[in-house]
C-alpha cells in the first residue's frame, strides 16, 4: 500500500513538473504574442499620425526649406509655417521619448519618419541651437536631437535600403 502511495506521489510530481514547464512555455508564447500585438498597434498608430494634412504640410515645408536655417531665417517664415514647424518638433519629441523608453522600436520609426527626422534636424539644428541660447533652454527639442542621433547611429550599423530596391 505504501509503495502504491509513493508511486502515485512520484507520478503526481512528474505531472506537476510537466504542468509547470507547460505553464512557463504558454506564458512565454503569450508574452511574445502580446509584444507582437503591441508593435502592430504602435505601427498602426504611427501610420495614422503620419496621415494628417497638417503633418504632410509640415513635412513639405521642412523638406523644401533652403539649407539649414538659423533664427533670423526662421523669423522670416510666416506664422503658419512656424506653427507647422513647431508641430513637427512636438511630434518628433513625443516619438523620441517613446523610443528612449522602449515603447516604440527605432526600426519602426526609421521606416515611417527617417526622412523628416534626419532632414528636419539637418535643416533646423542651427535654429534650435540659436533658440536654446536665446532662451537659456538647453533641453529645448532634446528628444528630436536625441532621436536624430540614434537614427544616424542605427543607419551606420544597419544602412537603410529603400523598399523599392529591396
Amino acid at each position: 500500500m505504501m509503495e502504491t502511495v509513493q508511486f502515485l506521489a512520484g507520478i503526481a510530481e512528474i505531472f506537476g513538473g510537466i504542468a509547470v514547464v507547460f505553464a512557463i512555455s504558454f506564458g512565454f508564447v503569450e508574452f511574445r504574442r502580446y509584444k507582437a500585438t503591441e508593435r502592430r498597434e504602435a505601427a498602426a498608430s504611427l501610420a495614422r499620425s503620419y496621415q494628417t494634412p497638417e503633418l504632410a504640410a509640415t513635412l513639405r515645408i521642412v523638406v523644401e526649406l533652403p539649407e539649414p536655417i538659423n533664427m533670423q531665417q526662421y523669423l522670416d517664415l510666416s506664422n503658419a509655417e512656424k506653427d507647422l514647424i513647431w508641430s513637427l518638433f512636438c511630434s518628433i519629441e513625443s516619438i523620441g521619448i517613446l523610443v528612449s523608453r522602449g515603447d516604440l522600436p527605432i526600426e519602426l520609426v526609421d521606416e515611417f519618419f527617417s526622412i523628416p527626422i534626419i532632414e528636419g534636424w539637418r535643416k533646423l539644428a542651427p535654429y534650435v541651437e540659436d533658440y536654446r541660447r536665446e532662451t537659456d533652454s538647453p533641453q529645448a527639442w532634446e528628444w528630436f536631437q536625441w532621436l536624430h542621433e540614434r537614427l544616424v547611429e542605427h543607419h551606420k550599423t544597419l544602412p537603410r535600403i529603400p523598399a523599392h530596391i529591396r
